[in-house]
């Protein structure tokens, strides 16, 4: 079977279509050949050069010649991650017994797809017309997560807060996590703050914050990290997700608007706090220990970190089905 990703990442759409889609790519290409195709503009290198380092086939093109070139391109199925799209582009791309498959967050529309991808917690609620649609692959059970975060040893909530970790996705163009460190620094004294810093992050960012209780860590093993930390302060983002599978306690904070779902929803279930940046150290001093333990055990219950194995399993299928029919 021959498999295309389309999607991009860059210091200023974020890396996060990229990271999502990667992971079932890496389950996708045990069954056959798989390549992404990107655009290949300045802005996207960040992307086209996570995948590279990470060993997939990468074809780019601009933006005028991406819908030819896609229609050139031979496939058995095609599955987008980009929120620039429309009608016109998916009516452009569907190829004779080739399959396409959306990730979709928001639903905005109702698009000509074979199947949807919506991993978020929310999906159901968003009221799909699944007649439509071969299939769609909604909710928490195929949330992509990578490998390191399958068979975790159980999380230990301590009873005081004392390592934070601060993530805020792989790209920061806003600098938002040096604001919550400068904040965090002189709001907590007695903890150490663990920032990681993404492949697209300005250059020399947090170079000028000097302190024996800040850490930086520029491609760390997440799962490690995420275990080693009492609390997280997250982007409302795919990182709530790992979070909640290693039973890290998260307070979330809305970078875009594509994540006010998430973290209203993650709220609700008792997995996160959601918070303003302005608001953070506040909203620190109110986790108790058994909120805190709470919410890493509802976490752990939402995620079992098999999502990409089950969606690659269930696409395979869904492939060989429609070519029966």
């Amino acid at each position: 079977m021959k498999f295309i990703i389309r999607a991009d990442g860059g210091k200023k759409t974020g890396m996060g279509h990229i990271m999502r889609s990667s992971v079932l790519a890496e389950a996708l290409r045990k069954y056959g050949e798989l390549s992404y195709v990107c655009l290949n503009g300045e802005e996207y290198q960040a992307g086209r050069q996570y995948l590279k380092e990470n060993f997939f086939d990468v074809l780019s093109f601009s933006e005028e010649e991406l819908l030819n070139r896609l229609q050139d391109i031979d496939y058995d199925c095609i599955i987008v991650d980009d929120y620039k799209v429309d009608k016109i582009f998916f009516e452009g791309i569907k190829k004779k017994n080739a399959l396409v498959g959306y990730f979709d967050d928001n639903k905005v529309e109702e698009y000509p797809v074979d199947f949807i991808i919506n991993q978020n917690p929310y999906a159901e609620d968003l009221g799909y017309d699944k007649v439509r649609y071969l299939k769609t692959f909604l909710g928490s059970q195929y949330a992509l997560l990578r490998k390191e975060f399958r068979n975790l040893p159980p999380f230990f909530v301590r009873e005081e807060i004392k390592d934070l970790l601060i993530t805020v996705g792989g790209s920061d163009i806003n600098k938002v996590s040096e604001r919550i460190v400068i904040q965090l620094l002189d709001a907590i004294p007695e903890t150490m703050l663990h920032v990681v810093i993404g492949p697209a992050f300005p250059k020399g960012i947090m170079e000028d914050i000097c302190s024996p209780r800040l850490k930086k860590y520029y491609n760390p093993k997440m799962s490690e990290l995420m275990l080693n930390c009492d609390l997280a302060v997250s982007s409302s983002g795919s990182t709530l997700y790992e979070l909640a599978a290693c039973g890290t306690p998260a307070i979330g904070i809305v970078l875009a608007e594509n994540q006010l779902r998430s973290a209203k929803k993650l709220k609700e279930l008792g997995i996160i706090e959601s918070t303003e940046i302005e608001n953070i150290p506040e909203t620190i001093a109110k986790l108790t220990y058994e909120r805190r333990a709470e919410m890493s055990s509802k976490g752990r219950q939402l995620v079992d970190a098999l999502g990409a194995e089950r969606l690659a399993k269930e696409l395979i299928a869904l492939i060989k089905t429609s070519r029966s029919v």
